[in-house]
């Protein structure tokens, strides 16, 4: 799925492709590197060493959106060995030269293709070509509502097709939401909720966004557990639990938030040993909500970002490290790995 910092990348294999790829970079705002042969490759680019289609399966295995200036045959018979599944896979965007159409190719709900496809297209004055039956019926579709919502579940995975179809085909997909989670209703029958009980007594095809704990046909219904909020969390030295707990619970009281609602919840690495604060992450680790460390190649520099349904703590979350040298490390391991801790401080220039 894609991420709150999706890692890009850019693929060209001829010097049109190169100079529209390295303008694409510049217009989308993004750092990310742009791969090309070594034979047309310069400062600006990241040479594939080999065979470029090697190249093409090993970038794809390691970004979240894949954007490819080139044949559309070439990138599949490229990436077709390490397509996975539709949870998991990349983005992939495929481009001509002189980006007359862009293509959403893989991941297109889920991965968030269509949304980068169309941003693309605008931002390039080009043709977008989008294929899913959902977005050419000009209708939501389910994976796209349970990604919204940060509900997305194994569970759901048997009914995406299912529900994709009625929609696509206009039949009638009744809706209910507790709360004003999703306001994209297109295609959707929206009911309210004293009508629940007729919708499921009558085996009708229903999607119900709910946070709370309930027993359905999951063979017609869609139940989706909206887990929409981060909770970044801080606390005084040797705060007690109690104290703590008391103000947590009282803050999403106050905000009208359920705790089945918090997805994630995070703090600065300084504060990990923090009884009070640990005595949180027990309570939300409970609920199933999972904390990911900060990595030197996978956290983002100053963002919480999601991977997998977990979350990765920023590379600020690392005690006494500035902004300057965050910003080095995000810029330096584009350009390879570090291979030690001595090479780390010289390219980075970290005490």
């Amino acid at each position: 799925m894609l991420n709150d910092s999706p890692r890009y990348a850019i693929v060209a294999v001829t010097n049109n492709a190169k100079e529209l790829g390295l303008e694409l970079k510049e217009k989308l705002g993004i750092d990310c590197p742009v791969y090309t042969t070594v034979k047309i490759a310069d400062s600006r680019t990241v040479p594939i060493e080999g065979r470029v289609i090697e190249g093409l399966r090993k970038v794809f295995q390691e970004v979240d959106v894949l954007i490819c200036i080139m044949a559309i045959g070439a990138v599949v018979r490229g990436i077709a060995p390490v397509i996975k599944d539709k949870t998991t896979d990349p983005a992939v965007i495929v481009m001509d030269e002189k980006a007359n159409h862009v293509i959403s190719l893989l991941s297109g709900h889920l991965g968030g293709a269509n949304q980068v496809t169309l941003k693309i297209a605008e931002l390039l004055d080009s043709n977008p070509v989008i294929t899913t039956a959902t977005d050419t019926q000009n209708v939501v579709a389910l994976d796209n509502i349970a990604k919204e919502v940060n509900g997305w579940r194994e569970e759901l995975r048997h009914l995406v097709k299912v529900f994709n179809s009625y929609l696509a085909n206009k039949d009638c997909v009744y809706f209910y939401q507790e709360k004003p989670w999703v306001s994209d209703l297109r295609g959707l029958t929206v009911i309210e909720e004293s009508q629940i009980q007729e919708v499921l007594a009558n085996k009708s095809p229903f999607i119900w966004l709910t946070s709370q704990a309930v027993e359905v046909d999951e063979e017609v219904v869609a139940l989706i557990h909206p887990k929409p909020y981060v909770l970044g969390v801080g606390a005084k030295k040797d705060l007690p639990p109690s104290t703590f707990m008391e103000s947590f619970r009282a803050f999403y009281e106050q905000e009208g938030i359920s705790s089945s609602e918090i997805a994630k919840i995070a703090s600065i690495d300084v504060k990990k040993n923090e009884q009070a604060i640990c005595e949180i992450v027990v309570e939300m680790e409970a609920r199933g909500i999972e904390l990911l460390p900060v990595d030197i190649y996978l956290s983002a520099g100053r963002k919480f970002t999601i991977e997998n349904e977990k979350i990765r703590i920023p590379l600020i979350g690392i005690n006494g490290l500035g902004g300057a040298v965050i910003d080095a490390i995000v810029k330096e391991r584009e350009e390879g790995k570090f291979i030690s801790i001595e090479d780390l401080k010289r390219r980075t220039k970290a005490s």
